[in-house]
Order: structure tokens, then sequence, then C-alpha cells
């Protein structure tokens, strides 16, 4: 290994675990590993298992190969191995796009392009399937920079294996074709990097890797939850499925503009299928936070060539390296110190205390609660994954799990306590989020003299119902008191923010 390849590999290394090696707060890792745990067992989730409400309610899609290897890593090395794949990930991530902005671009000015690529990741570097995606669209975008390069549509073939694979692990492999399909359609009407006749073959490329996004258990039920992911908006408004807001995703914007300067500034090199990809992707990101990375990812390799351009005119590198890397300092969402001085592994970090609670888990399991529960939104994942198959949860963050009536029923309740009271006469407890409320998470609505507070920590609150005589199929244990020497009284002050959480009005409801 020479010296630059050396460096290479440490500085993707590092930017893969600077990301992954901190606190997260993700309500979704836990019911991807219950997921993985079930699929593991030979047990593929297609309905939902996890819920008492709606236990046959179809799953259309789910990233089964994604989870089945999360969970391995889980038993493998523990909460670290969550930090470890998530790492992987996003070191490759990087490789992939330094190997793709190399073909027609030098080492420093890709450097550029990924220092703020950086930023753009890092709001996005949780630990969930589109991880996967990341990769896979640098991939893509490896392939036809080669294809380019070369004149030839041959490199495309690749496509097919990696859609295929690429389908069984993440909903998001269709963003790839759509990347495939742009760069060979616009080549067949404009050619600039390909002869016609090679356009025409890659568009036979795509077309063949669009049909693998079929082959996966689900098969068509990919794009038919992509469909019902799309109509989420008009159920409710998700944090991930509205627009990057400001300041946090100031990152993103700066980084379009960046890049809308330098192409259309060196306009007369621009093709017809950089222009599509840039625009298809810019759209995607301002209408979508989650897919803001997708404009970096297909177009890193565009910058770092008009960047290279640049220094061709005249402009000294070293400051277009110095610029990027302050561009990158300013417009980071978390302060660049804490992303190297609160570095974190392990279950604390995974699971941190401010929101999820072993203790409260110890206390259900002492209590000898089981059966329908009524749960906080973010926390039917770490109920499925701590308890299941003994408790079976009311909810948990996936929207595309139930049908729609069944949260606009739980948004009315929330607004009438009569409502509410029909809604949850079959459960005899609850396990509530402490530091989220929202209209999901039954706060407030749990009060006496109906319920009693049985535990209660900084992270987690468990009632029961007192009457006896409702119709739940669960009653509160009536041989033993309930204990009561965890019950603790925390302060939700003492709950501190982790930089990657969402502000607490948003919902952030995952895939």
């Amino acid at each position: 290994m020479t010296w630059r390849a050396a460096v290479l590999a440490a500085a993707v290394l590092a930017a893969g675990a600077i990301l992954s090696f901190r606190p997260i707060y993700e309500p979704d890792l836990w019911w991807h590993l219950a997921q993985g745990r079930e699929t593991a067992e030979g047990r593929l989730v297609r309905t939902n298992v996890f819920s008492f409400t709606h236990p046959d309610y179809r799953q259309h899609f789910t990233p089964w190969l994604y989870d089945v290897g999360l969970y391995g890593a889980w038993q493998a090395f523990g909460p670290a191995g969550i930090q470890l794949v998530q790492a992987g990930c996003l070191s490759l991530t990087f490789w992939l796009l330094f190997a793709a902005g190399r073909i027609r671009a030098p080492a420093w000015s890709v450097a550029a392009a990924l220092l703020i690529g950086f930023v753009i990741l890092e709001p996005r570097a949780i630990p969930r399937p589109h991880l996967v995606s990341f990769a896979g669209m640098a991939a893509c975008v490896l392939l036809v920079e080669r294809a380019a390069a070369a004149r030839s549509a041959a490199p495309l073939r690749a496509a097919i294996p990696l859609v295929a694979l690429w389908s069984n692990l993440h909903v998001e492999c269709v963003f790839g074709v759509l990347l495939l399909g742009v760069f060979s359609l616009s080549e067949h009407l404009r050619p600039a990097s390909l002869p016609r006749a090679e356009a025409r073959r890659a568009l036979a490329w795509t077309c063949l890797a669009a049909l693998a996004t079929l082959a996966n258990p689900y098969g068509w039920g990919l794009w038919a939850y992509l469909y019902e992911n799309a109509a989420v908006p008009q159920l409710m408004a998700i944090a991930e499925l509205r627009p990057p807001y400001l300041p946090e995703y100031r990152a993103f914007y700066a980084y379009a503009g960046i890049c809308a300067i330098l192409l259309l500034s060196q306009w007369r090199s621009l093709t017809a299928w950089e222009t599509a990809v840039a625009v298809i992707f810019a759209v995607l990101g301002a209408r979508y936070l989650r897919l803001t990375p997708l404009l970096l990812l297909a177009t890193a390799p565009m910058v770092a060539a008009r960047l290279a351009r640049l220094a061709d005119r005249g402009v000294d590198r070293r400051a277009v390296l110095i610029t990027a890397a302050c561009a990158a300092f300013v417009l980071s969402r978390v302060p660049p110190r804490l992303l190297v001085t609160e570095l974190a592994a392990g279950r604390e970090a995974v699971e941190p205390p401010q929101f999820f609670s072993p203790a409260a888990i110890a206390f259900i399991e002492g209590a000898e609660l089981e059966g329908p529960v009524f749960n906080s939104h973010n926390l039917g994942g770490y109920l499925a994954w701590t308890m299941y198959p003994r408790v079976r949860i009311f909810q948990d963050s996936r929207l595309q799990a139930y049908p729609p009536e069944h949260f606009r029923a739980i948004i009315a309740a929330s607004r009438e306590q009569a409502l509410w009271e029909a809604l949850t006469a079959d459960v005899g407890w609850a396990v509530l989020s402490v530091p989220r409320p929202n209209q999901l998470s039954g706060h407030g609505r749990f009060a006496e003299p109906e319920w009693r507070t049985v535990y209660r920590d900084g992270a987690i609150e468990v009632v029961i119902r007192r009457r006896t005589g409702s119709t739940s199929n669960l009653q509160p244990p009536t041989s033993k008191e309930l204990p009561t020497s965890n019950f603790q009284r925390t302060s939700t002050s003492d709950v501190q923010r982790i930089p990657s959480v969402e502000p607490p009005e948003r919902l952030d409801v995952g895939s």
C-alpha cells in the first residue's frame, strides 16, 4: 500500500467513525433489530406481528437483509456492533465517491468536495437502512463515471446485480435506477459522453436494473411501499418528509448553491445528463430532507471536476481546499469540536438513557406486566425489541405498518378526553415517553384518578389503570402490590439534548 492509499484509507475510516461513534437517538433502530431477530429465526415479517391493534396488517416491504445484518452485528459485538455497521457503510460511501471523483479530477479537488459533503451527510448519519443506500448511490455514480470515461455502456451492466442486492436492503434502490435512467436517456437524446448506440445499450441495462428491484421476497411490495411513503405527509407532518429547514440543513442549501454556480459558470462543458441529474436530485433534496444526501452523492464528481478547472485558470488549489474546510466548519450542524470530543461507543451511545430505559424494562418484567400495552409511538420499536412476544404494542413509528385511520384516531383522541378513553378502553397499562411529548405519545391523557403512575424515570413513565372493571385483556397484577422501589421522580429538565435529535414538535417517522 502506497502512502497515498494509506492516507485515503485512514481518512475514509476516520470520517465513518466520527459520524458513527457518538450518542444517537433512533427509535426505528429497535424495530429493525426486532424484525432482524424474527427473520433470523425463520419468520420473515409480512404482517405487523408486534402489534395487538393490527397484527394482520400487511407489510408491503421491509429491508429484511439489512435488519438481519444489524441483528447479527448486535449478537456478535453488542451495541457497538450497530456503530460498526454504520461506520462501515459511511466509510464505503466516502471511498466510492472518492473513486468516482478521481476518474476526471485530481485528489485535492475531490477532497474539497467531500469536505462539504461530510457535513451534508452528518444529519442523516443514523443507523437506518438508508446508510446502505448512500453506498449504493455512490456505487451507481461510480458506474456512470466509468461509462462516461470509457464512452461505453459496459460498466453499467454491474448495476443489475447491485440493484438486485440493494432491493433487499432498502427501498431507495429506486433512486439508483433513476440516476442510471437519467444518464442513459439524456445521452440518447443529446449524446455527449456516449455514442447513441451505446446510449441505447445503457437504456437496456437500466431497464434490467429496474426489473432487479423486484428481486426480493416482497416483489412489487417495494414499489407499493414507496407509494405509501410518498402519501404519508398527507396524514401528518413528518420531520424527514418535510423540506429541509434552516439552520440545521444549511449545508445542503450551501452545497446546492455552490454546485449551481460551478456548473453554470462552466456551462460550455456542461452536458445534458449532468444538468438533468443535478436538477432532479436538487429538487428531491429540497422537497424531502431525508433525501438531501442524494444531491451530494449524485454530483460530487461533477463539482470536483469543476473545482479542478478553477485551478487550471490560476486559482490556488490550496486556497480551494482551505475554503472548503472553512465552509464545512461554518456549515456544520453540530459544533465541530463536539464531533471529536463527544465520541461514545456501546450501550449508552446507542441506547441513550435520556430516551430509553433498561431500568423501566426491568421494572415491567419484575411487575409481570404483559399483553396489550398503549405506548408512545417512539417507544414501540423499543418494546418490540425488549419485550415481544410477551408484550404486544399499540403503535410504533412506522406509519406504513398501520392503516391511516389508526393514526388519525390517535390524533383526534389527543384533542378530546372522551375519545381517548374510548381509544384506550382495551388496555390496562401504558408505557409513555417522558422527553418526547406529542400527539402520538399519550402525554397528559393518563391521569388520576383513572390511572396510577407506578414507575417513572427521565425517559419512561409506566402507568396502570386503577379500576377493576376494565374491558382490557390485561388487568394490572392483583395478587401482589406492584413494586415501587424503582420509582424515581426525575425532572424532564435533567434530560440533555443529543445533537442528532430532531426538534420535539416534529414527528420523526422512519422507514
